[in-house]
């Protein structure tokens, strides 16, 4: 048990630290700010996903690893956007169409973590739902 902690708080600390490391060379002009929003959400996916699988101890990806991947790279991409268009002298050459662009990415990360947690809560109903409806047969 406690070497499993330790490879998954180390994968953990991979994904951050390639996330602050594209994070920073966005920021610094290095490489450019589509390639580092991209590389963020790229490794953020593939991050979560690996790290998921390898907690769920399946090899299939049938527990939710895809849709916490998903969720997990948008509110990353999302959090790297604001905080290049907040702290950098990024800024698209129409004021109002970031506006519009942030406010329609705000929507639809607002979507995705609904989604995620609402399919977790109605997952969680229908396996609730079918134990009392075993446990019920067999008392019959």
């Amino acid at each position: 048990m406690r070497n499993k902690r330790g490879k998954t708080t180390l994968m953990a600390i991979i994904i951050t630290v390639l996330d602050i490391l594209f994070l920073y060379l966005g920021a610094s002009e290095i490489l450019p700010i589509t390639c580092s929003v991209g590389s963020v959400g790229t490794v953020t996916f593939f991050g979560i996903l690996i790290l998921a699988n390898y907690l769920s101890g399946d090899e299939k990806l049938e527990k939710g690893e895809v849709r916490k991947s998903i969720t997990g790279s948008f509110v990353a991409v999302y959090f790297t956007l604001v905080s290049l268009l907040t702290f950098t002298g990024f800024g698209p050459s129409d004021a109002e169409t970031a506006k519009t662009i942030i406010g329609h990415f705000t929507y639809l990360v607002g979507l995705i973590v609904v989604f995620y947690f609402g399919s977790s809560s109605v997952r969680q109903y229908l396996e609730i739902k079918e134990r009392r409806q075993k446990s019920k047969e067999e008392q019959q």
